[in-house]
């Protein structure tokens, strides 16, 4: 009580005196923090100047919180305006910063007092007011409230953007342009038009911090002019329409890097707008000469990605052979592959002849996207070196160019392909399984007599692409073929038998996936377990529940997981004793086992809920989630009570759990409970959410 009480007499300002003098950061804090929303007395205004300099950041910190606390509008005067004198603190930087962050949270409190002293003779500290004004009056302008008082802000910007020293004025501008509005539109223009140089270069900038439609005439004024070119362009990027198409194209041409660079990105920015149509852009790049194609490929060093980006888009709508060779150096650009392939590909034919002079020429990076790009693109002519990149000593290559000449040409392509199915690296044999069933789709025979000899393969990974590629070409047709492979000797291969199987969905064939519950191999019975789940057979059950027996974990829960979906009841009893189980997994798989079977019989809730409530009082933070999250999806209103009590829980993420489930549950007793938390509560995330769900009740 008796620092909320707070009396500033001769004896507690001899304390406060001495904590300020302590060599102590933490004292020194406390002393500030002590005067927070306690009341005011003059006499306190030195020591707050003297904590607003102190050396430490959480002392000023501190000082400038007690400073903006008290309430009564005298004691807001003249905390303002000690502020504002000690802007001319030029000697002690954190002073003036502290001031500057005051007079920022008095927010609208603190104008009036601004407003007076932005005819002070210090320059610098007019500048230091615009600025604190604009960052005021921008937050005001935001909630669309105070009408009165962002006009007086405007007013004093206006008159600052007149004042004698230049950065005061360009601060003014710039504060202009981030606070907006029609009228500050119509204020900037007019300098645009009458401004000098570095004031329109400040108002081109803040005119595109408004971010809405302007009248544009005086920006189009200003790309003729060189100094004022690049900040042209790059408003026109944010605020121009279809009529800026001139004025971007002759950026596009400019002999200035900065320039041009503007244009380009402004160009790439309206045309991902719509504002600008790709094919009138097209028409007007496509007449460009080969030295301005050059030009703007030269572009591709900057640093910028937004840049690199607009460069290769413009080198697409060109349609010249010249922008091809750019266009491929640009593959090795992270920023820009994705684009630069799409762009490659549109060009087409184009781009063939320039692809294959310099493909030898490449890294084995380049030379991959290049085999997938001539694949995509489809021209014959590429066919010799795609063959031949079947052979490159790299393996992403050999992979990409498999997949490209089974598009071009799959008859030649279908041997090729089948030496890759023996390949050294994985992820070569499934590009060539993909290639080979790129082939079966195009030519009219039946491939399948290729690959059945592979089923007697000595490498085991080539007899599971064979299964893989029966299932994927052949389907049902071939599923006795598949069947036999469930008896291979390599469990790599029955896993993929078990795969091709459950993908052919033929509940008939639910058998042989049950007998490989029995496999040997843990991997391959849990992909029987997981294939008989996903197809959810009843049949299965009770061999499944056999299976509750395996002593890999990972099969167990697999297996669980597998019962849950198929959904029977009659697996409770086997499913619920796995929530004591001492593996956490075990248990999270059980909690969801049970609701998906809850999902499909609803009556089964109440045989459920007391074993998945049990788990909320566990110790594992992550059971417990799981548990919560359970129970509001099968139960929502009968969870409130059980879950209720862990708002206290010592774990944030368990209470924020708790309050998504209370959220949607609307009734004054649930409202006061997140009331009473949230003036406790010190986890931001739970008191976000808290908030949000008390804005539904």
């Amino acid at each position: 009580m008796a620092t909320l009480l707070f009396r500033m007499n001769a004896m507690l300002i001899d304390e406060l005196m001495k904590k300020l003098d302590s060599s102590d950061e933490e004292m020194r804090r406390q002393s500030m923090e002590a005067l927070i929303d306690a009341p005011f007395e003059p006499a306190v205004l030195p020591f707050l100047k003297k904590a607003m300099a102190d050396v430490s950041w959480r002392v000023r910190k501190s000082a400038v919180s007690a400073a903006i606390s008290f309430k009564d509008a005298e004691a807001i005067s003249q905390v303002a305006r000690l502020m504002v004198d000690v802007l001319h603190s030029e000697d002690n930087a954190g002073l003036r910063n502290s001031a500057v962050e005051g007079l920022t949270r008095l927010g609208i409190k603190a104008v009036a007092y601004l407003i007076q002293n932005l005819h002070d003779k210090d320059h610098d500290v007019r500048k230091f007011i615009a600025e604190v004004l604009t960052d005021i009056g921008a937050e005001i302008w935001t909630t669309k409230k105070e009408s009165t008082a962002i006009d007086n802000i405007v007013d004093a910007l206006i008159n600052a953007a007149k004042d004698p020293d230049e950065n005061v004025r360009l601060s003014a501008i710039e504060g202009l342009g981030k606070i907006g509005g029609k009228r500050v539109v119509d204020i900037l223009l007019d300098i645009l038009d009458k401004g000098d140089i570095t004031l329109k270069f400040t108002t081109l900038e803040a005119l595109g911090n408004i971010g809405k439609p302007i009248p544009m005439r005086g920006v189009y004024n200003a790309c003729g002019d060189k100094l004022l070119k690049r900040a042209a362009y790059d408003l026109i990027g944010k605020v121009g329409g279809r009529e800026a198409i001139p004025y971007l194209i002759d950026g596009l041409k400019e002999n200035s890097t900065s320039s041009r660079e503007a244009a380009v990105v402004a160009l790439k920015r309206l045309a991902a707008s719509a504002a600008l149509p790709p094919q009138e852009l097209a028409f007007h790049i496509s007449q460009f000469t080969s030295s301005t194609i050059e030009k703007i490929a030269s572009s591709l060093k900057s640093h910028d990605a937004n840049v690199k980006k607009g460069v290769v888009f413009i080198l697409g709508l060109s349609g010249k052979r010249e922008a091809v060779l750019p266009l491929i150096k640009t593959l090795s650009f992270d920023e820009t592959v994705d684009e630069s392939q799409g762009v490659l590909i549109k060009l087409g034919e184009e781009a063939v002849d320039e692809i294959l002079d310099v493909y030898q020429d490449q890294d084995e990076k380049i030379r991959a996207l290049l085999c997938s790009i001539l694949g995509e693109i489809g021209n014959k002519k590429s066919e010799n070196v795609l063959m031949k990149a079947l052979k490159d000593t790299y393996g992403h290559v050999r992979a990409n160019a498999a997949l490209a000449i089974a598009k071009i040409n799959p008859e030649r392509a279908l041997p090729e392909v089948m030496r890759l199915l023996q390949d050294e690296f994985d992820d070569v044999r499934n590009a060539a399984v993909d290639a080979m069933c790129a082939v079966a789709r195009t030519l009219d025979r039946d491939v399948t007599p290729y690959i059945l000899p592979l089923l007697s393969a000595d490498d085991p990974y080539v007899r599971e692409k064979a299964v893989v590629m029966l299932e994927r070409i052949g389907g049902i047709a071939e599923i006795e073929k598949v069947r036999l492979a469930l008896k291979d000797d390599s469990p790599v291969v029955r896993k993929a038998a078990v795969h091709a199987i459950e993908r052919c969905s033929v509940e008939g064939y639910a058998q042989d996936i049950i007998l490989a519950l029995a496999d040997e191999d843990r991997d391959v019975r849990i992909a029987a377990a997981m294939a008989l789940g996903n197809l959810r057979t009843e049949k299965a059950v009770e061999h499944l529940l056999s299976l509750l027996e395996d002593e890999d974990i990972w099969v167990k829960a697999t297996t669980i997981e597998s019962l849950g979906k198929i959904g029977k009841g009659s697996a409770i009893k086997a499913i619920k004793g796995f929530v004591d189980d001492e593996n956490g997994m075990i248990v999270c798989a059980a909690l969801e086992a049970m609701a998906r079977i809850i999902a499909q019989e609803p009556s089964a809730v109440e045989e459920i809920k007391p074993w998945v409530a049990k788990c909320i009082s566990h110790n594992d933070s992550e059971i417990i989630k799981v548990a919560i999250d359970v129970l509001g999806r099968t139960d929502r209103e009968g969870a409130v009570s059980d879950i209720l009590p862990l708002l206290e829980h010592n774990s944030w993420d368990v209470r924020a759990k708790v309050v998504d489930i209370l959220s949607g549950t609307k009734n004054g007793f649930i409202r006061n409970c997140l009331e009473t938390r949230l003036k406790i509560e010190t986890d931001d995330l739970v008191r976000q959410k808290i908030a949000e769900a008390l804005k539904g009740q």
